[in-house]
């Protein structure tokens, strides 16, 4: 079922939806948005962990300014809160199928889910901050400078040690 959200619950029910959510920014006048409104009902009875919501952009203009809605049909996609993306006017229904598919990829509703993507994104942020530490070592010990830094060095390994070890645990959670 599609929700019809409106400027006074479009906090509660898409900002702070619990899954992935759409909102599918429209007008009565609008004939592209009749086009699309059929396949919105159609995911919505399809998806269970994905949420569908659509709101008249002129009843509601106060939503509408805030997400700078200047054509119709837009659809907005949001997960915890965040905008994270959009497709604009009428699309066929493989093209709003496969981005819900990859909106849940990127943004999964299952606890096992978020955890691999959360040490996913944990994992690749240390190697890379990891990668430039290395490179920043070995400039400091050309020039004498790492002896005051052993602190940091010494945290750092311990930080990559850690990290590798959530790799493996990231390797056994895909594995199941």
């Amino acid at each position: 079922m599609v929700v019809e959200v409106t400027d006074e619950n479009f906090e509660g029910e898409v900002l702070r939806s619990d899954t992935p959510t759409e909102v599918d920014f429209w007008a009565p006048w609008c004939g592209p948005c009749h086009m699309v409104s059929p396949i919105y009902d159609k995911l919505s009875e399809e998806y269970e962990n994905f949420k569908f919501c659509k709101i008249n952009v002129d009843e509601n203009p106060k939503t509408a300014m805030e997400y700078h809605i200047v054509s119709i049909p837009m659809q907005m996609f949001f997960s915890e809160g965040e905008k994270v993306d959009e497709i604009l006017g009428a699309v066929p229904e493989h093209v709003i199928r496969s981005k819900v598919e990859e909106i849940l990829k990127r943004f999964p509703t299952d606890e096992k889910g978020r955890l691999k993507v959360i040490l996913g994104s944990w994992i690749d942020h240390n190697k890379n901050h990891g990668e430039r530490f290395r490179k920043w070592e070995q400039k400091a010990k050309d020039t004498g400078d790492v002896a005051d830094y052993s602190q940091i060095v010494k945290a750092i390994r311990q930080l990559g040690e850690a990290n590798e070890q959530l790799s493996a645990a990231l390797t056994k959670l895909q594995d199941k």
